[in-house]
């Protein structure tokens, strides 16, 4: 219990709460509720005192809101604009398709996750005080909102407004969805379907924004609120939106913004059109499933959908590197599912004022129904435990603040937080070739239509990709690893090395393991160092009285790169020098006598490639690359211990994999 000695007179970060327990203690005598556990898990991966700022309404608000004095609510919106307002923000309101595998069944019913009511998710800021030096946690409390009366809640919002931080304390503020893991949610979620306010969350909720664009264009933003997220980057409470702008006499779409991640699709685009219904409905395909080599353990491990990421996307299919990580994201059909198409008539259309605009000094009843959309508190726990936590990084695992702290409010797309995504749909052969070349996605082949990015087609520079980190860097910053581990490497020996001993095929681990490092120098210069091994197996010759064996090569080369300049296909050649070591396996074939002799010796190497880009990041690398070193031979007979050779030369052929960073 955070009692009112404790709060009493102090400011708090995230700014917090000491006005509001002291007059929910003192006055309504129960309001401040103990935690009923500590809720430090986060400590290590969210800073108390960090909050993104409100985004500002724009300067023409009242050409679209009218006049605030007019407000007699104290939301901003005069009373002669709301019901042409209501009745635009309605006749646009999108179609939403949901996720396939984004819902729950109870005896046998189905119920599928959908945008609801914000409200019913605000009862209850819970608070997490930290002592700032030492750095720890020190307690908790719950707020109750429905028992605060209006001079405290009046209060409480004053003090949550206030961009100041204590010395001595800091604290967190946050609605918090019951139960910490995924499958708890669902039970949760479950138990509110069928529960006695079954109809309340049965009615999906879009909030409609309007704001003026730099061109006097209506921009509607459409937000949908998810009571949590399950994909690989669980969290808490989820806001996710689009925007439609509308031709200059507001009658008819002219654009589409569809935001997913930490990116946006602006359509038309080209060819790329929005789908539209009815005339005035864009639709919009929730994500989706996220193919990478995590979704299966998180499915059948976890026992977690791993299919409820909620962004936007303006077409069914897979969206290459959409996803956290850079992985694809799928958007589905509804096919004949109508359980997971939301109909834009079936939505309950919320017309969401501008916060900026709020008198609740003179209105302070206007907080009842827009508290939360003023303060920077969280959309659920902090930190939820998934990939994210455990990595101490954030990858979409962190309870969101809400729309008005979205760097999207009141902007249009591309911008701030969301850069573009140029679409380019993929060709199915090519699609094809692609997945083919990908091993570790082979559980989800033939994915199809796919779309990527084209950032070449977007007009930027390739500077301006970088800085966005879009694509990697080049250059002096390029830095990568390759590996055949996902492919193969061929071994041809040689001269007279080619005598004695075999081709080796290596595939994956078998046989060979070959891994290079590479880094930027300086423009088309990088140093790359080389390592590995091959695997040769000594032929017994024509009359079968030679010794029977192997030979392993095991080179450690640094060698100089010299690059193309980026493009889909990127060519390279190299040369080098380093380390060369071996060791041989003979077994006589009269006496089963085995021979075992080893060494090291100078080499040189040399070689040619070509790099072709699956992915911004991930390209498919086939090399060929020439060996030379020093190896003491010895006679080639029944008897021989040596290699049989003087020269160990060699030539391989790398068809394996190049990952940027």
């Amino acid at each position: 219990m955070v009692t009112s000695h404790t709060l009493t007179g102090r400011r708090f970060a995230q700014p917090l709460l000491p006005i509001a327990c002291v007059l929910v203690t003192t006055i309504l005598g129960g309001a401040c509720i103990a935690a009923t556990a500590p809720r430090d898990g986060y400590l290590g991966v969210v800073q108390p005192d960090a909050w993104p700022p409100r985004v500002a309404g724009t300067e023409a608000g009242d050409d679209l809101w009218g006049r605030v004095a007019e407000s007699r609510r104290g939301d901003g919106i005069a009373e002669a604009v709301r019901p042409e307002l209501e009745a635009l923000v309605r006749r646009f309101t999108p179609t939403l398709v949901l996720p396939k595998a984004d819902h729950v069944t109870v005896d046998g019913r189905r119920y599928q996750l959908t945008p609801t009511e914000a409200g019913l998710v605000t009862d209850t800021l819970r608070i997490d005080l930290f002592q700032a030096a030492p750095y720890e946690y020190r307690d908790s409390a719950d707020v109750s909102i429905q028992q605060l009366d209006l001079d405290s809640l009046v209060a409480l919002t004053n003090d949550l407004l206030r961009h100041e931080s204590d010395p001595s304390e800091l604290a967190v503020s946050y609605f918090d969805w019951p139960n910490s893991t995924v499958n708890g949610w669902w039970e949760k979620y479950a138990a509110r379907r069928t529960g006695p306010d079954s109809s309340l969350w049965a009615q999906p909720t879009v909030y409609a924004h309007p704001f003026l664009d730099e061109q006097s264009r209506v921009v509607i933003q459409y937000w949908f609120f998810y009571p949590f997220n399950d994909h690989i980057g669980n969290h808490e409470g989820d806001w996710e939106h689009i925007n439609v702008v509308l031709n200059s006499d507001r009658s008819a779409v002219e654009e589409v913004h569809y935001y997913f991640h930490v990116r946006s699709v602006k359509l038309p685009q080209g060819e790329y059109q929005p789908e539209i219904v009815d005339g005035t409905h864009p639709i919009s395909y929730a994500g989706g499933r996220l193919y990478n080599i995590l979704d299966f353990p998180i499915r059948l491990l976890g026992r977690e959908h791993n299919e409820g990421a909620h962004g936007n996307y303006p077409y069914a299919g897979e969206w290459e590197g959409a996803g956290g990580l850079g992985a694809p994201e799928s958007a589905q059909k509804a096919d004949r599912d109508s359980a997971r198409v939301v109909r834009h008539d079936q939505f309950r259309v919320v017309l969401m004022p501008e916060p900026s605009r709020f008198d609740y000094s003179n209105h302070p009843e206007i907080l009842r129904e827009w508290w939360w959309l003023l303060v920077p508190v969280r959309w659920g726990f902090p930190a939820a435990a998934s990939v994210g936590s455990e990595l101490k990084m954030d990858v979409g695992n962190r309870g969101p603040f809400g729309p008005a702290f979205n760097p999207a409010w009141n902007r249009s797309a591309p911008g701030l937080h969301y850069p573009a995504y140029t679409v380019r749909k993929i060709g199915f052969v090519r699609s094809l070739v692609e997945d083919l070349l990908q091993p570790w996605y082979y559980l989800y082949i033939f994915r199809t239509p796919r779309f990527v990015d084209d950032a070449r087609a977007s007009g930027r520079t390739r500077r301006e990709l970088e800085r966005l980190g879009l694509v990697p860097l080049g250059g002096s910053g390029e830095r990568g690893i390759g590996s055949p581990i996902f492919g193969l490497q061929l071994g041809i020996p040689q001269r007279e090395f080619s005598s004695f001993y075999n081709s080796s095929t290596g595939i994956s681990l078998w046989r060979n393991f070959w891994v290079k490092l590479r880094f930027g120098v300086w423009r088309s210069l990088a140093f790359e160092v080389l390592g590995g091994y091959q695997k040769f197996v000594r032929d017994r010759g024509p009359n079968n009285l030679l010794p029977k064996g192997s030979l392993f090569a095991y080179p450690i080369t640094g060698n100089i790169v010299l690059r193309a300049p980026d493009a889909l296909f990127r060519p390279y050649v190299s040369a080098g020098a380093g380390a060369y070591g071996w060791s041989s396996q003979l077994r006589d074939p009269t006496s089963g006598a085995q021979f075992l002799s080893s060494g090291w010796d100078l080499g040189v190497n040399g070689g040619i490639g070509i790099e072709y880009y699956l992915r911004p990041r991930v390209a498919f690398d086939v090399g060929v690359r020439y060996h030379w070193a020093r190896a003491p031979g010895s006679p080639v007979s029944a008897r021989g211990t040596g290699i049989g050779v003087d020269d160990l030369r060699f030539l391989t052929i790398w068809l394996g994999h190049y990952v940027r960073f």
